[in-house]
């Protein structure tokens, strides 16, 4: 991998009820953040450290990692020469419902974080390539729609038969976990403002310092990344509704639009610029 800018290919597939993601990151880290949707990168060049709650990992070419809908990670390069990789955003439950006839009745998670399994991985590649492929103008007739759609049920069926657990509850109860929540829509409910940790406290009927420690614990973010987090998925909202920059980032409290280019960038690994322009012409590269 030369040393040059990141490289970054992002595109919505309709047929797949995803967002699929490709690539080269060099001088790039990912600050702590969530996906609203499950999150499944395959590494194709280099390595990357990632860190979660709990345990810290390095994923390398060849290997599968998989992030649960709301779980809080950051990344950042084993070495210069940075990674490359593949990723694919989509919600369990409708992977699920794909080679599931039965109704979902309990939450689901990913037996993650890491995923050694060559034969996921090359279904995940061949479907990933493929719906690339049908976005691109250079080579419309290289790639079926119906082939990308059967691979992307033969990756699901497996990683439902191998990969997929019950999902654990927080041990959180009582008093404190109706504290968190009330916490969350607190937050949630003033983006475009500037909020205090006291204000949050008395909206949640717990003294601010056991709040900080209960949020912490419960979420593994701080209630300030919790509303950076926040931010940028409103904003990411309000750009697929087309709305202007500029007023994405009153609309969502960040100071101005560099802010919210800055903390975007950061969390979302692009541009709002280019995410908006992904869903506006499909494909985008950057």
């Amino acid at each position: 991998m030369r040393n040059e800018a990141n490289d970054i290919t992002l595109w919505h597939a309709p047929n797949l009820q995803a967002e699929l993601l490709r690539a080269r990151f060099v001088d790039f880290s990912y600050d702590v953040h969530t996906h609203d949707t499950a999150c499944f990168a395959l590494l194709t060049r280099g390595a990357i450290r990632i860190r979660m709650r709990g345990t810290e990992f390095i994923a390398q070419a060849g290997d599968l990692y998989a992030i649960d809908a709301d779980q809080p990670h950051a990344g950042w390069p084993v070495d210069s020469d940075g990674w490359q990789q593949r990723t694919l955003y989509v919600d369990l439950i409708y992977l699920r419902s794909l080679v599931r006839d039965e109704n979902v009745v309990r939450s689901i998670s990913v037996a993650g974080p890491l995923i050694r399994d060559k034969g996921l991985a090359e279904l995940f590649y061949e479907m990933h390539n493929c719906s690339q492929l049908l976005t691109s103008d250079i080579a419309p007739d290289a790639a079926s729609a119906l082939y990308c759609e059967e691979v992307y049920l033969k990756f699901a069926a497996r990683l439902f038969d191998r990969h997929v657990r019950d999902a654990e509850t927080p041990a959180i109860v009582g008093k404190e976990s109706r504290a968190i929540r009330l916490a969350q829509e607190y937050l949630d409910q003033h983006l475009g403002r500037q909020v205090h940790l006291q204000d949050i406290a008395a909206a949640s009927g717990l003294p601010a310092f056991r709040l900080f420690r209960a949020f912490e614990r419960a979420t593994g973010m701080t209630p300030h990344a919790y509303q950076r987090q926040a931010r940028v998925r409103v904003a990411r909202s309000l750009i697929r509704l087309n709305h202007s920059l500029a007023d994405v980032s009153a609309a969502t409290g960040f100071s101005d639009q560099a802010h919210l280019t800055r903390w975007f960038r950061r969390i979302m690994g692009i541009t709002p610029g280019a995410y908006r322009n992904a869903f506006g012409s499909v494909l985008v590269a950057r």
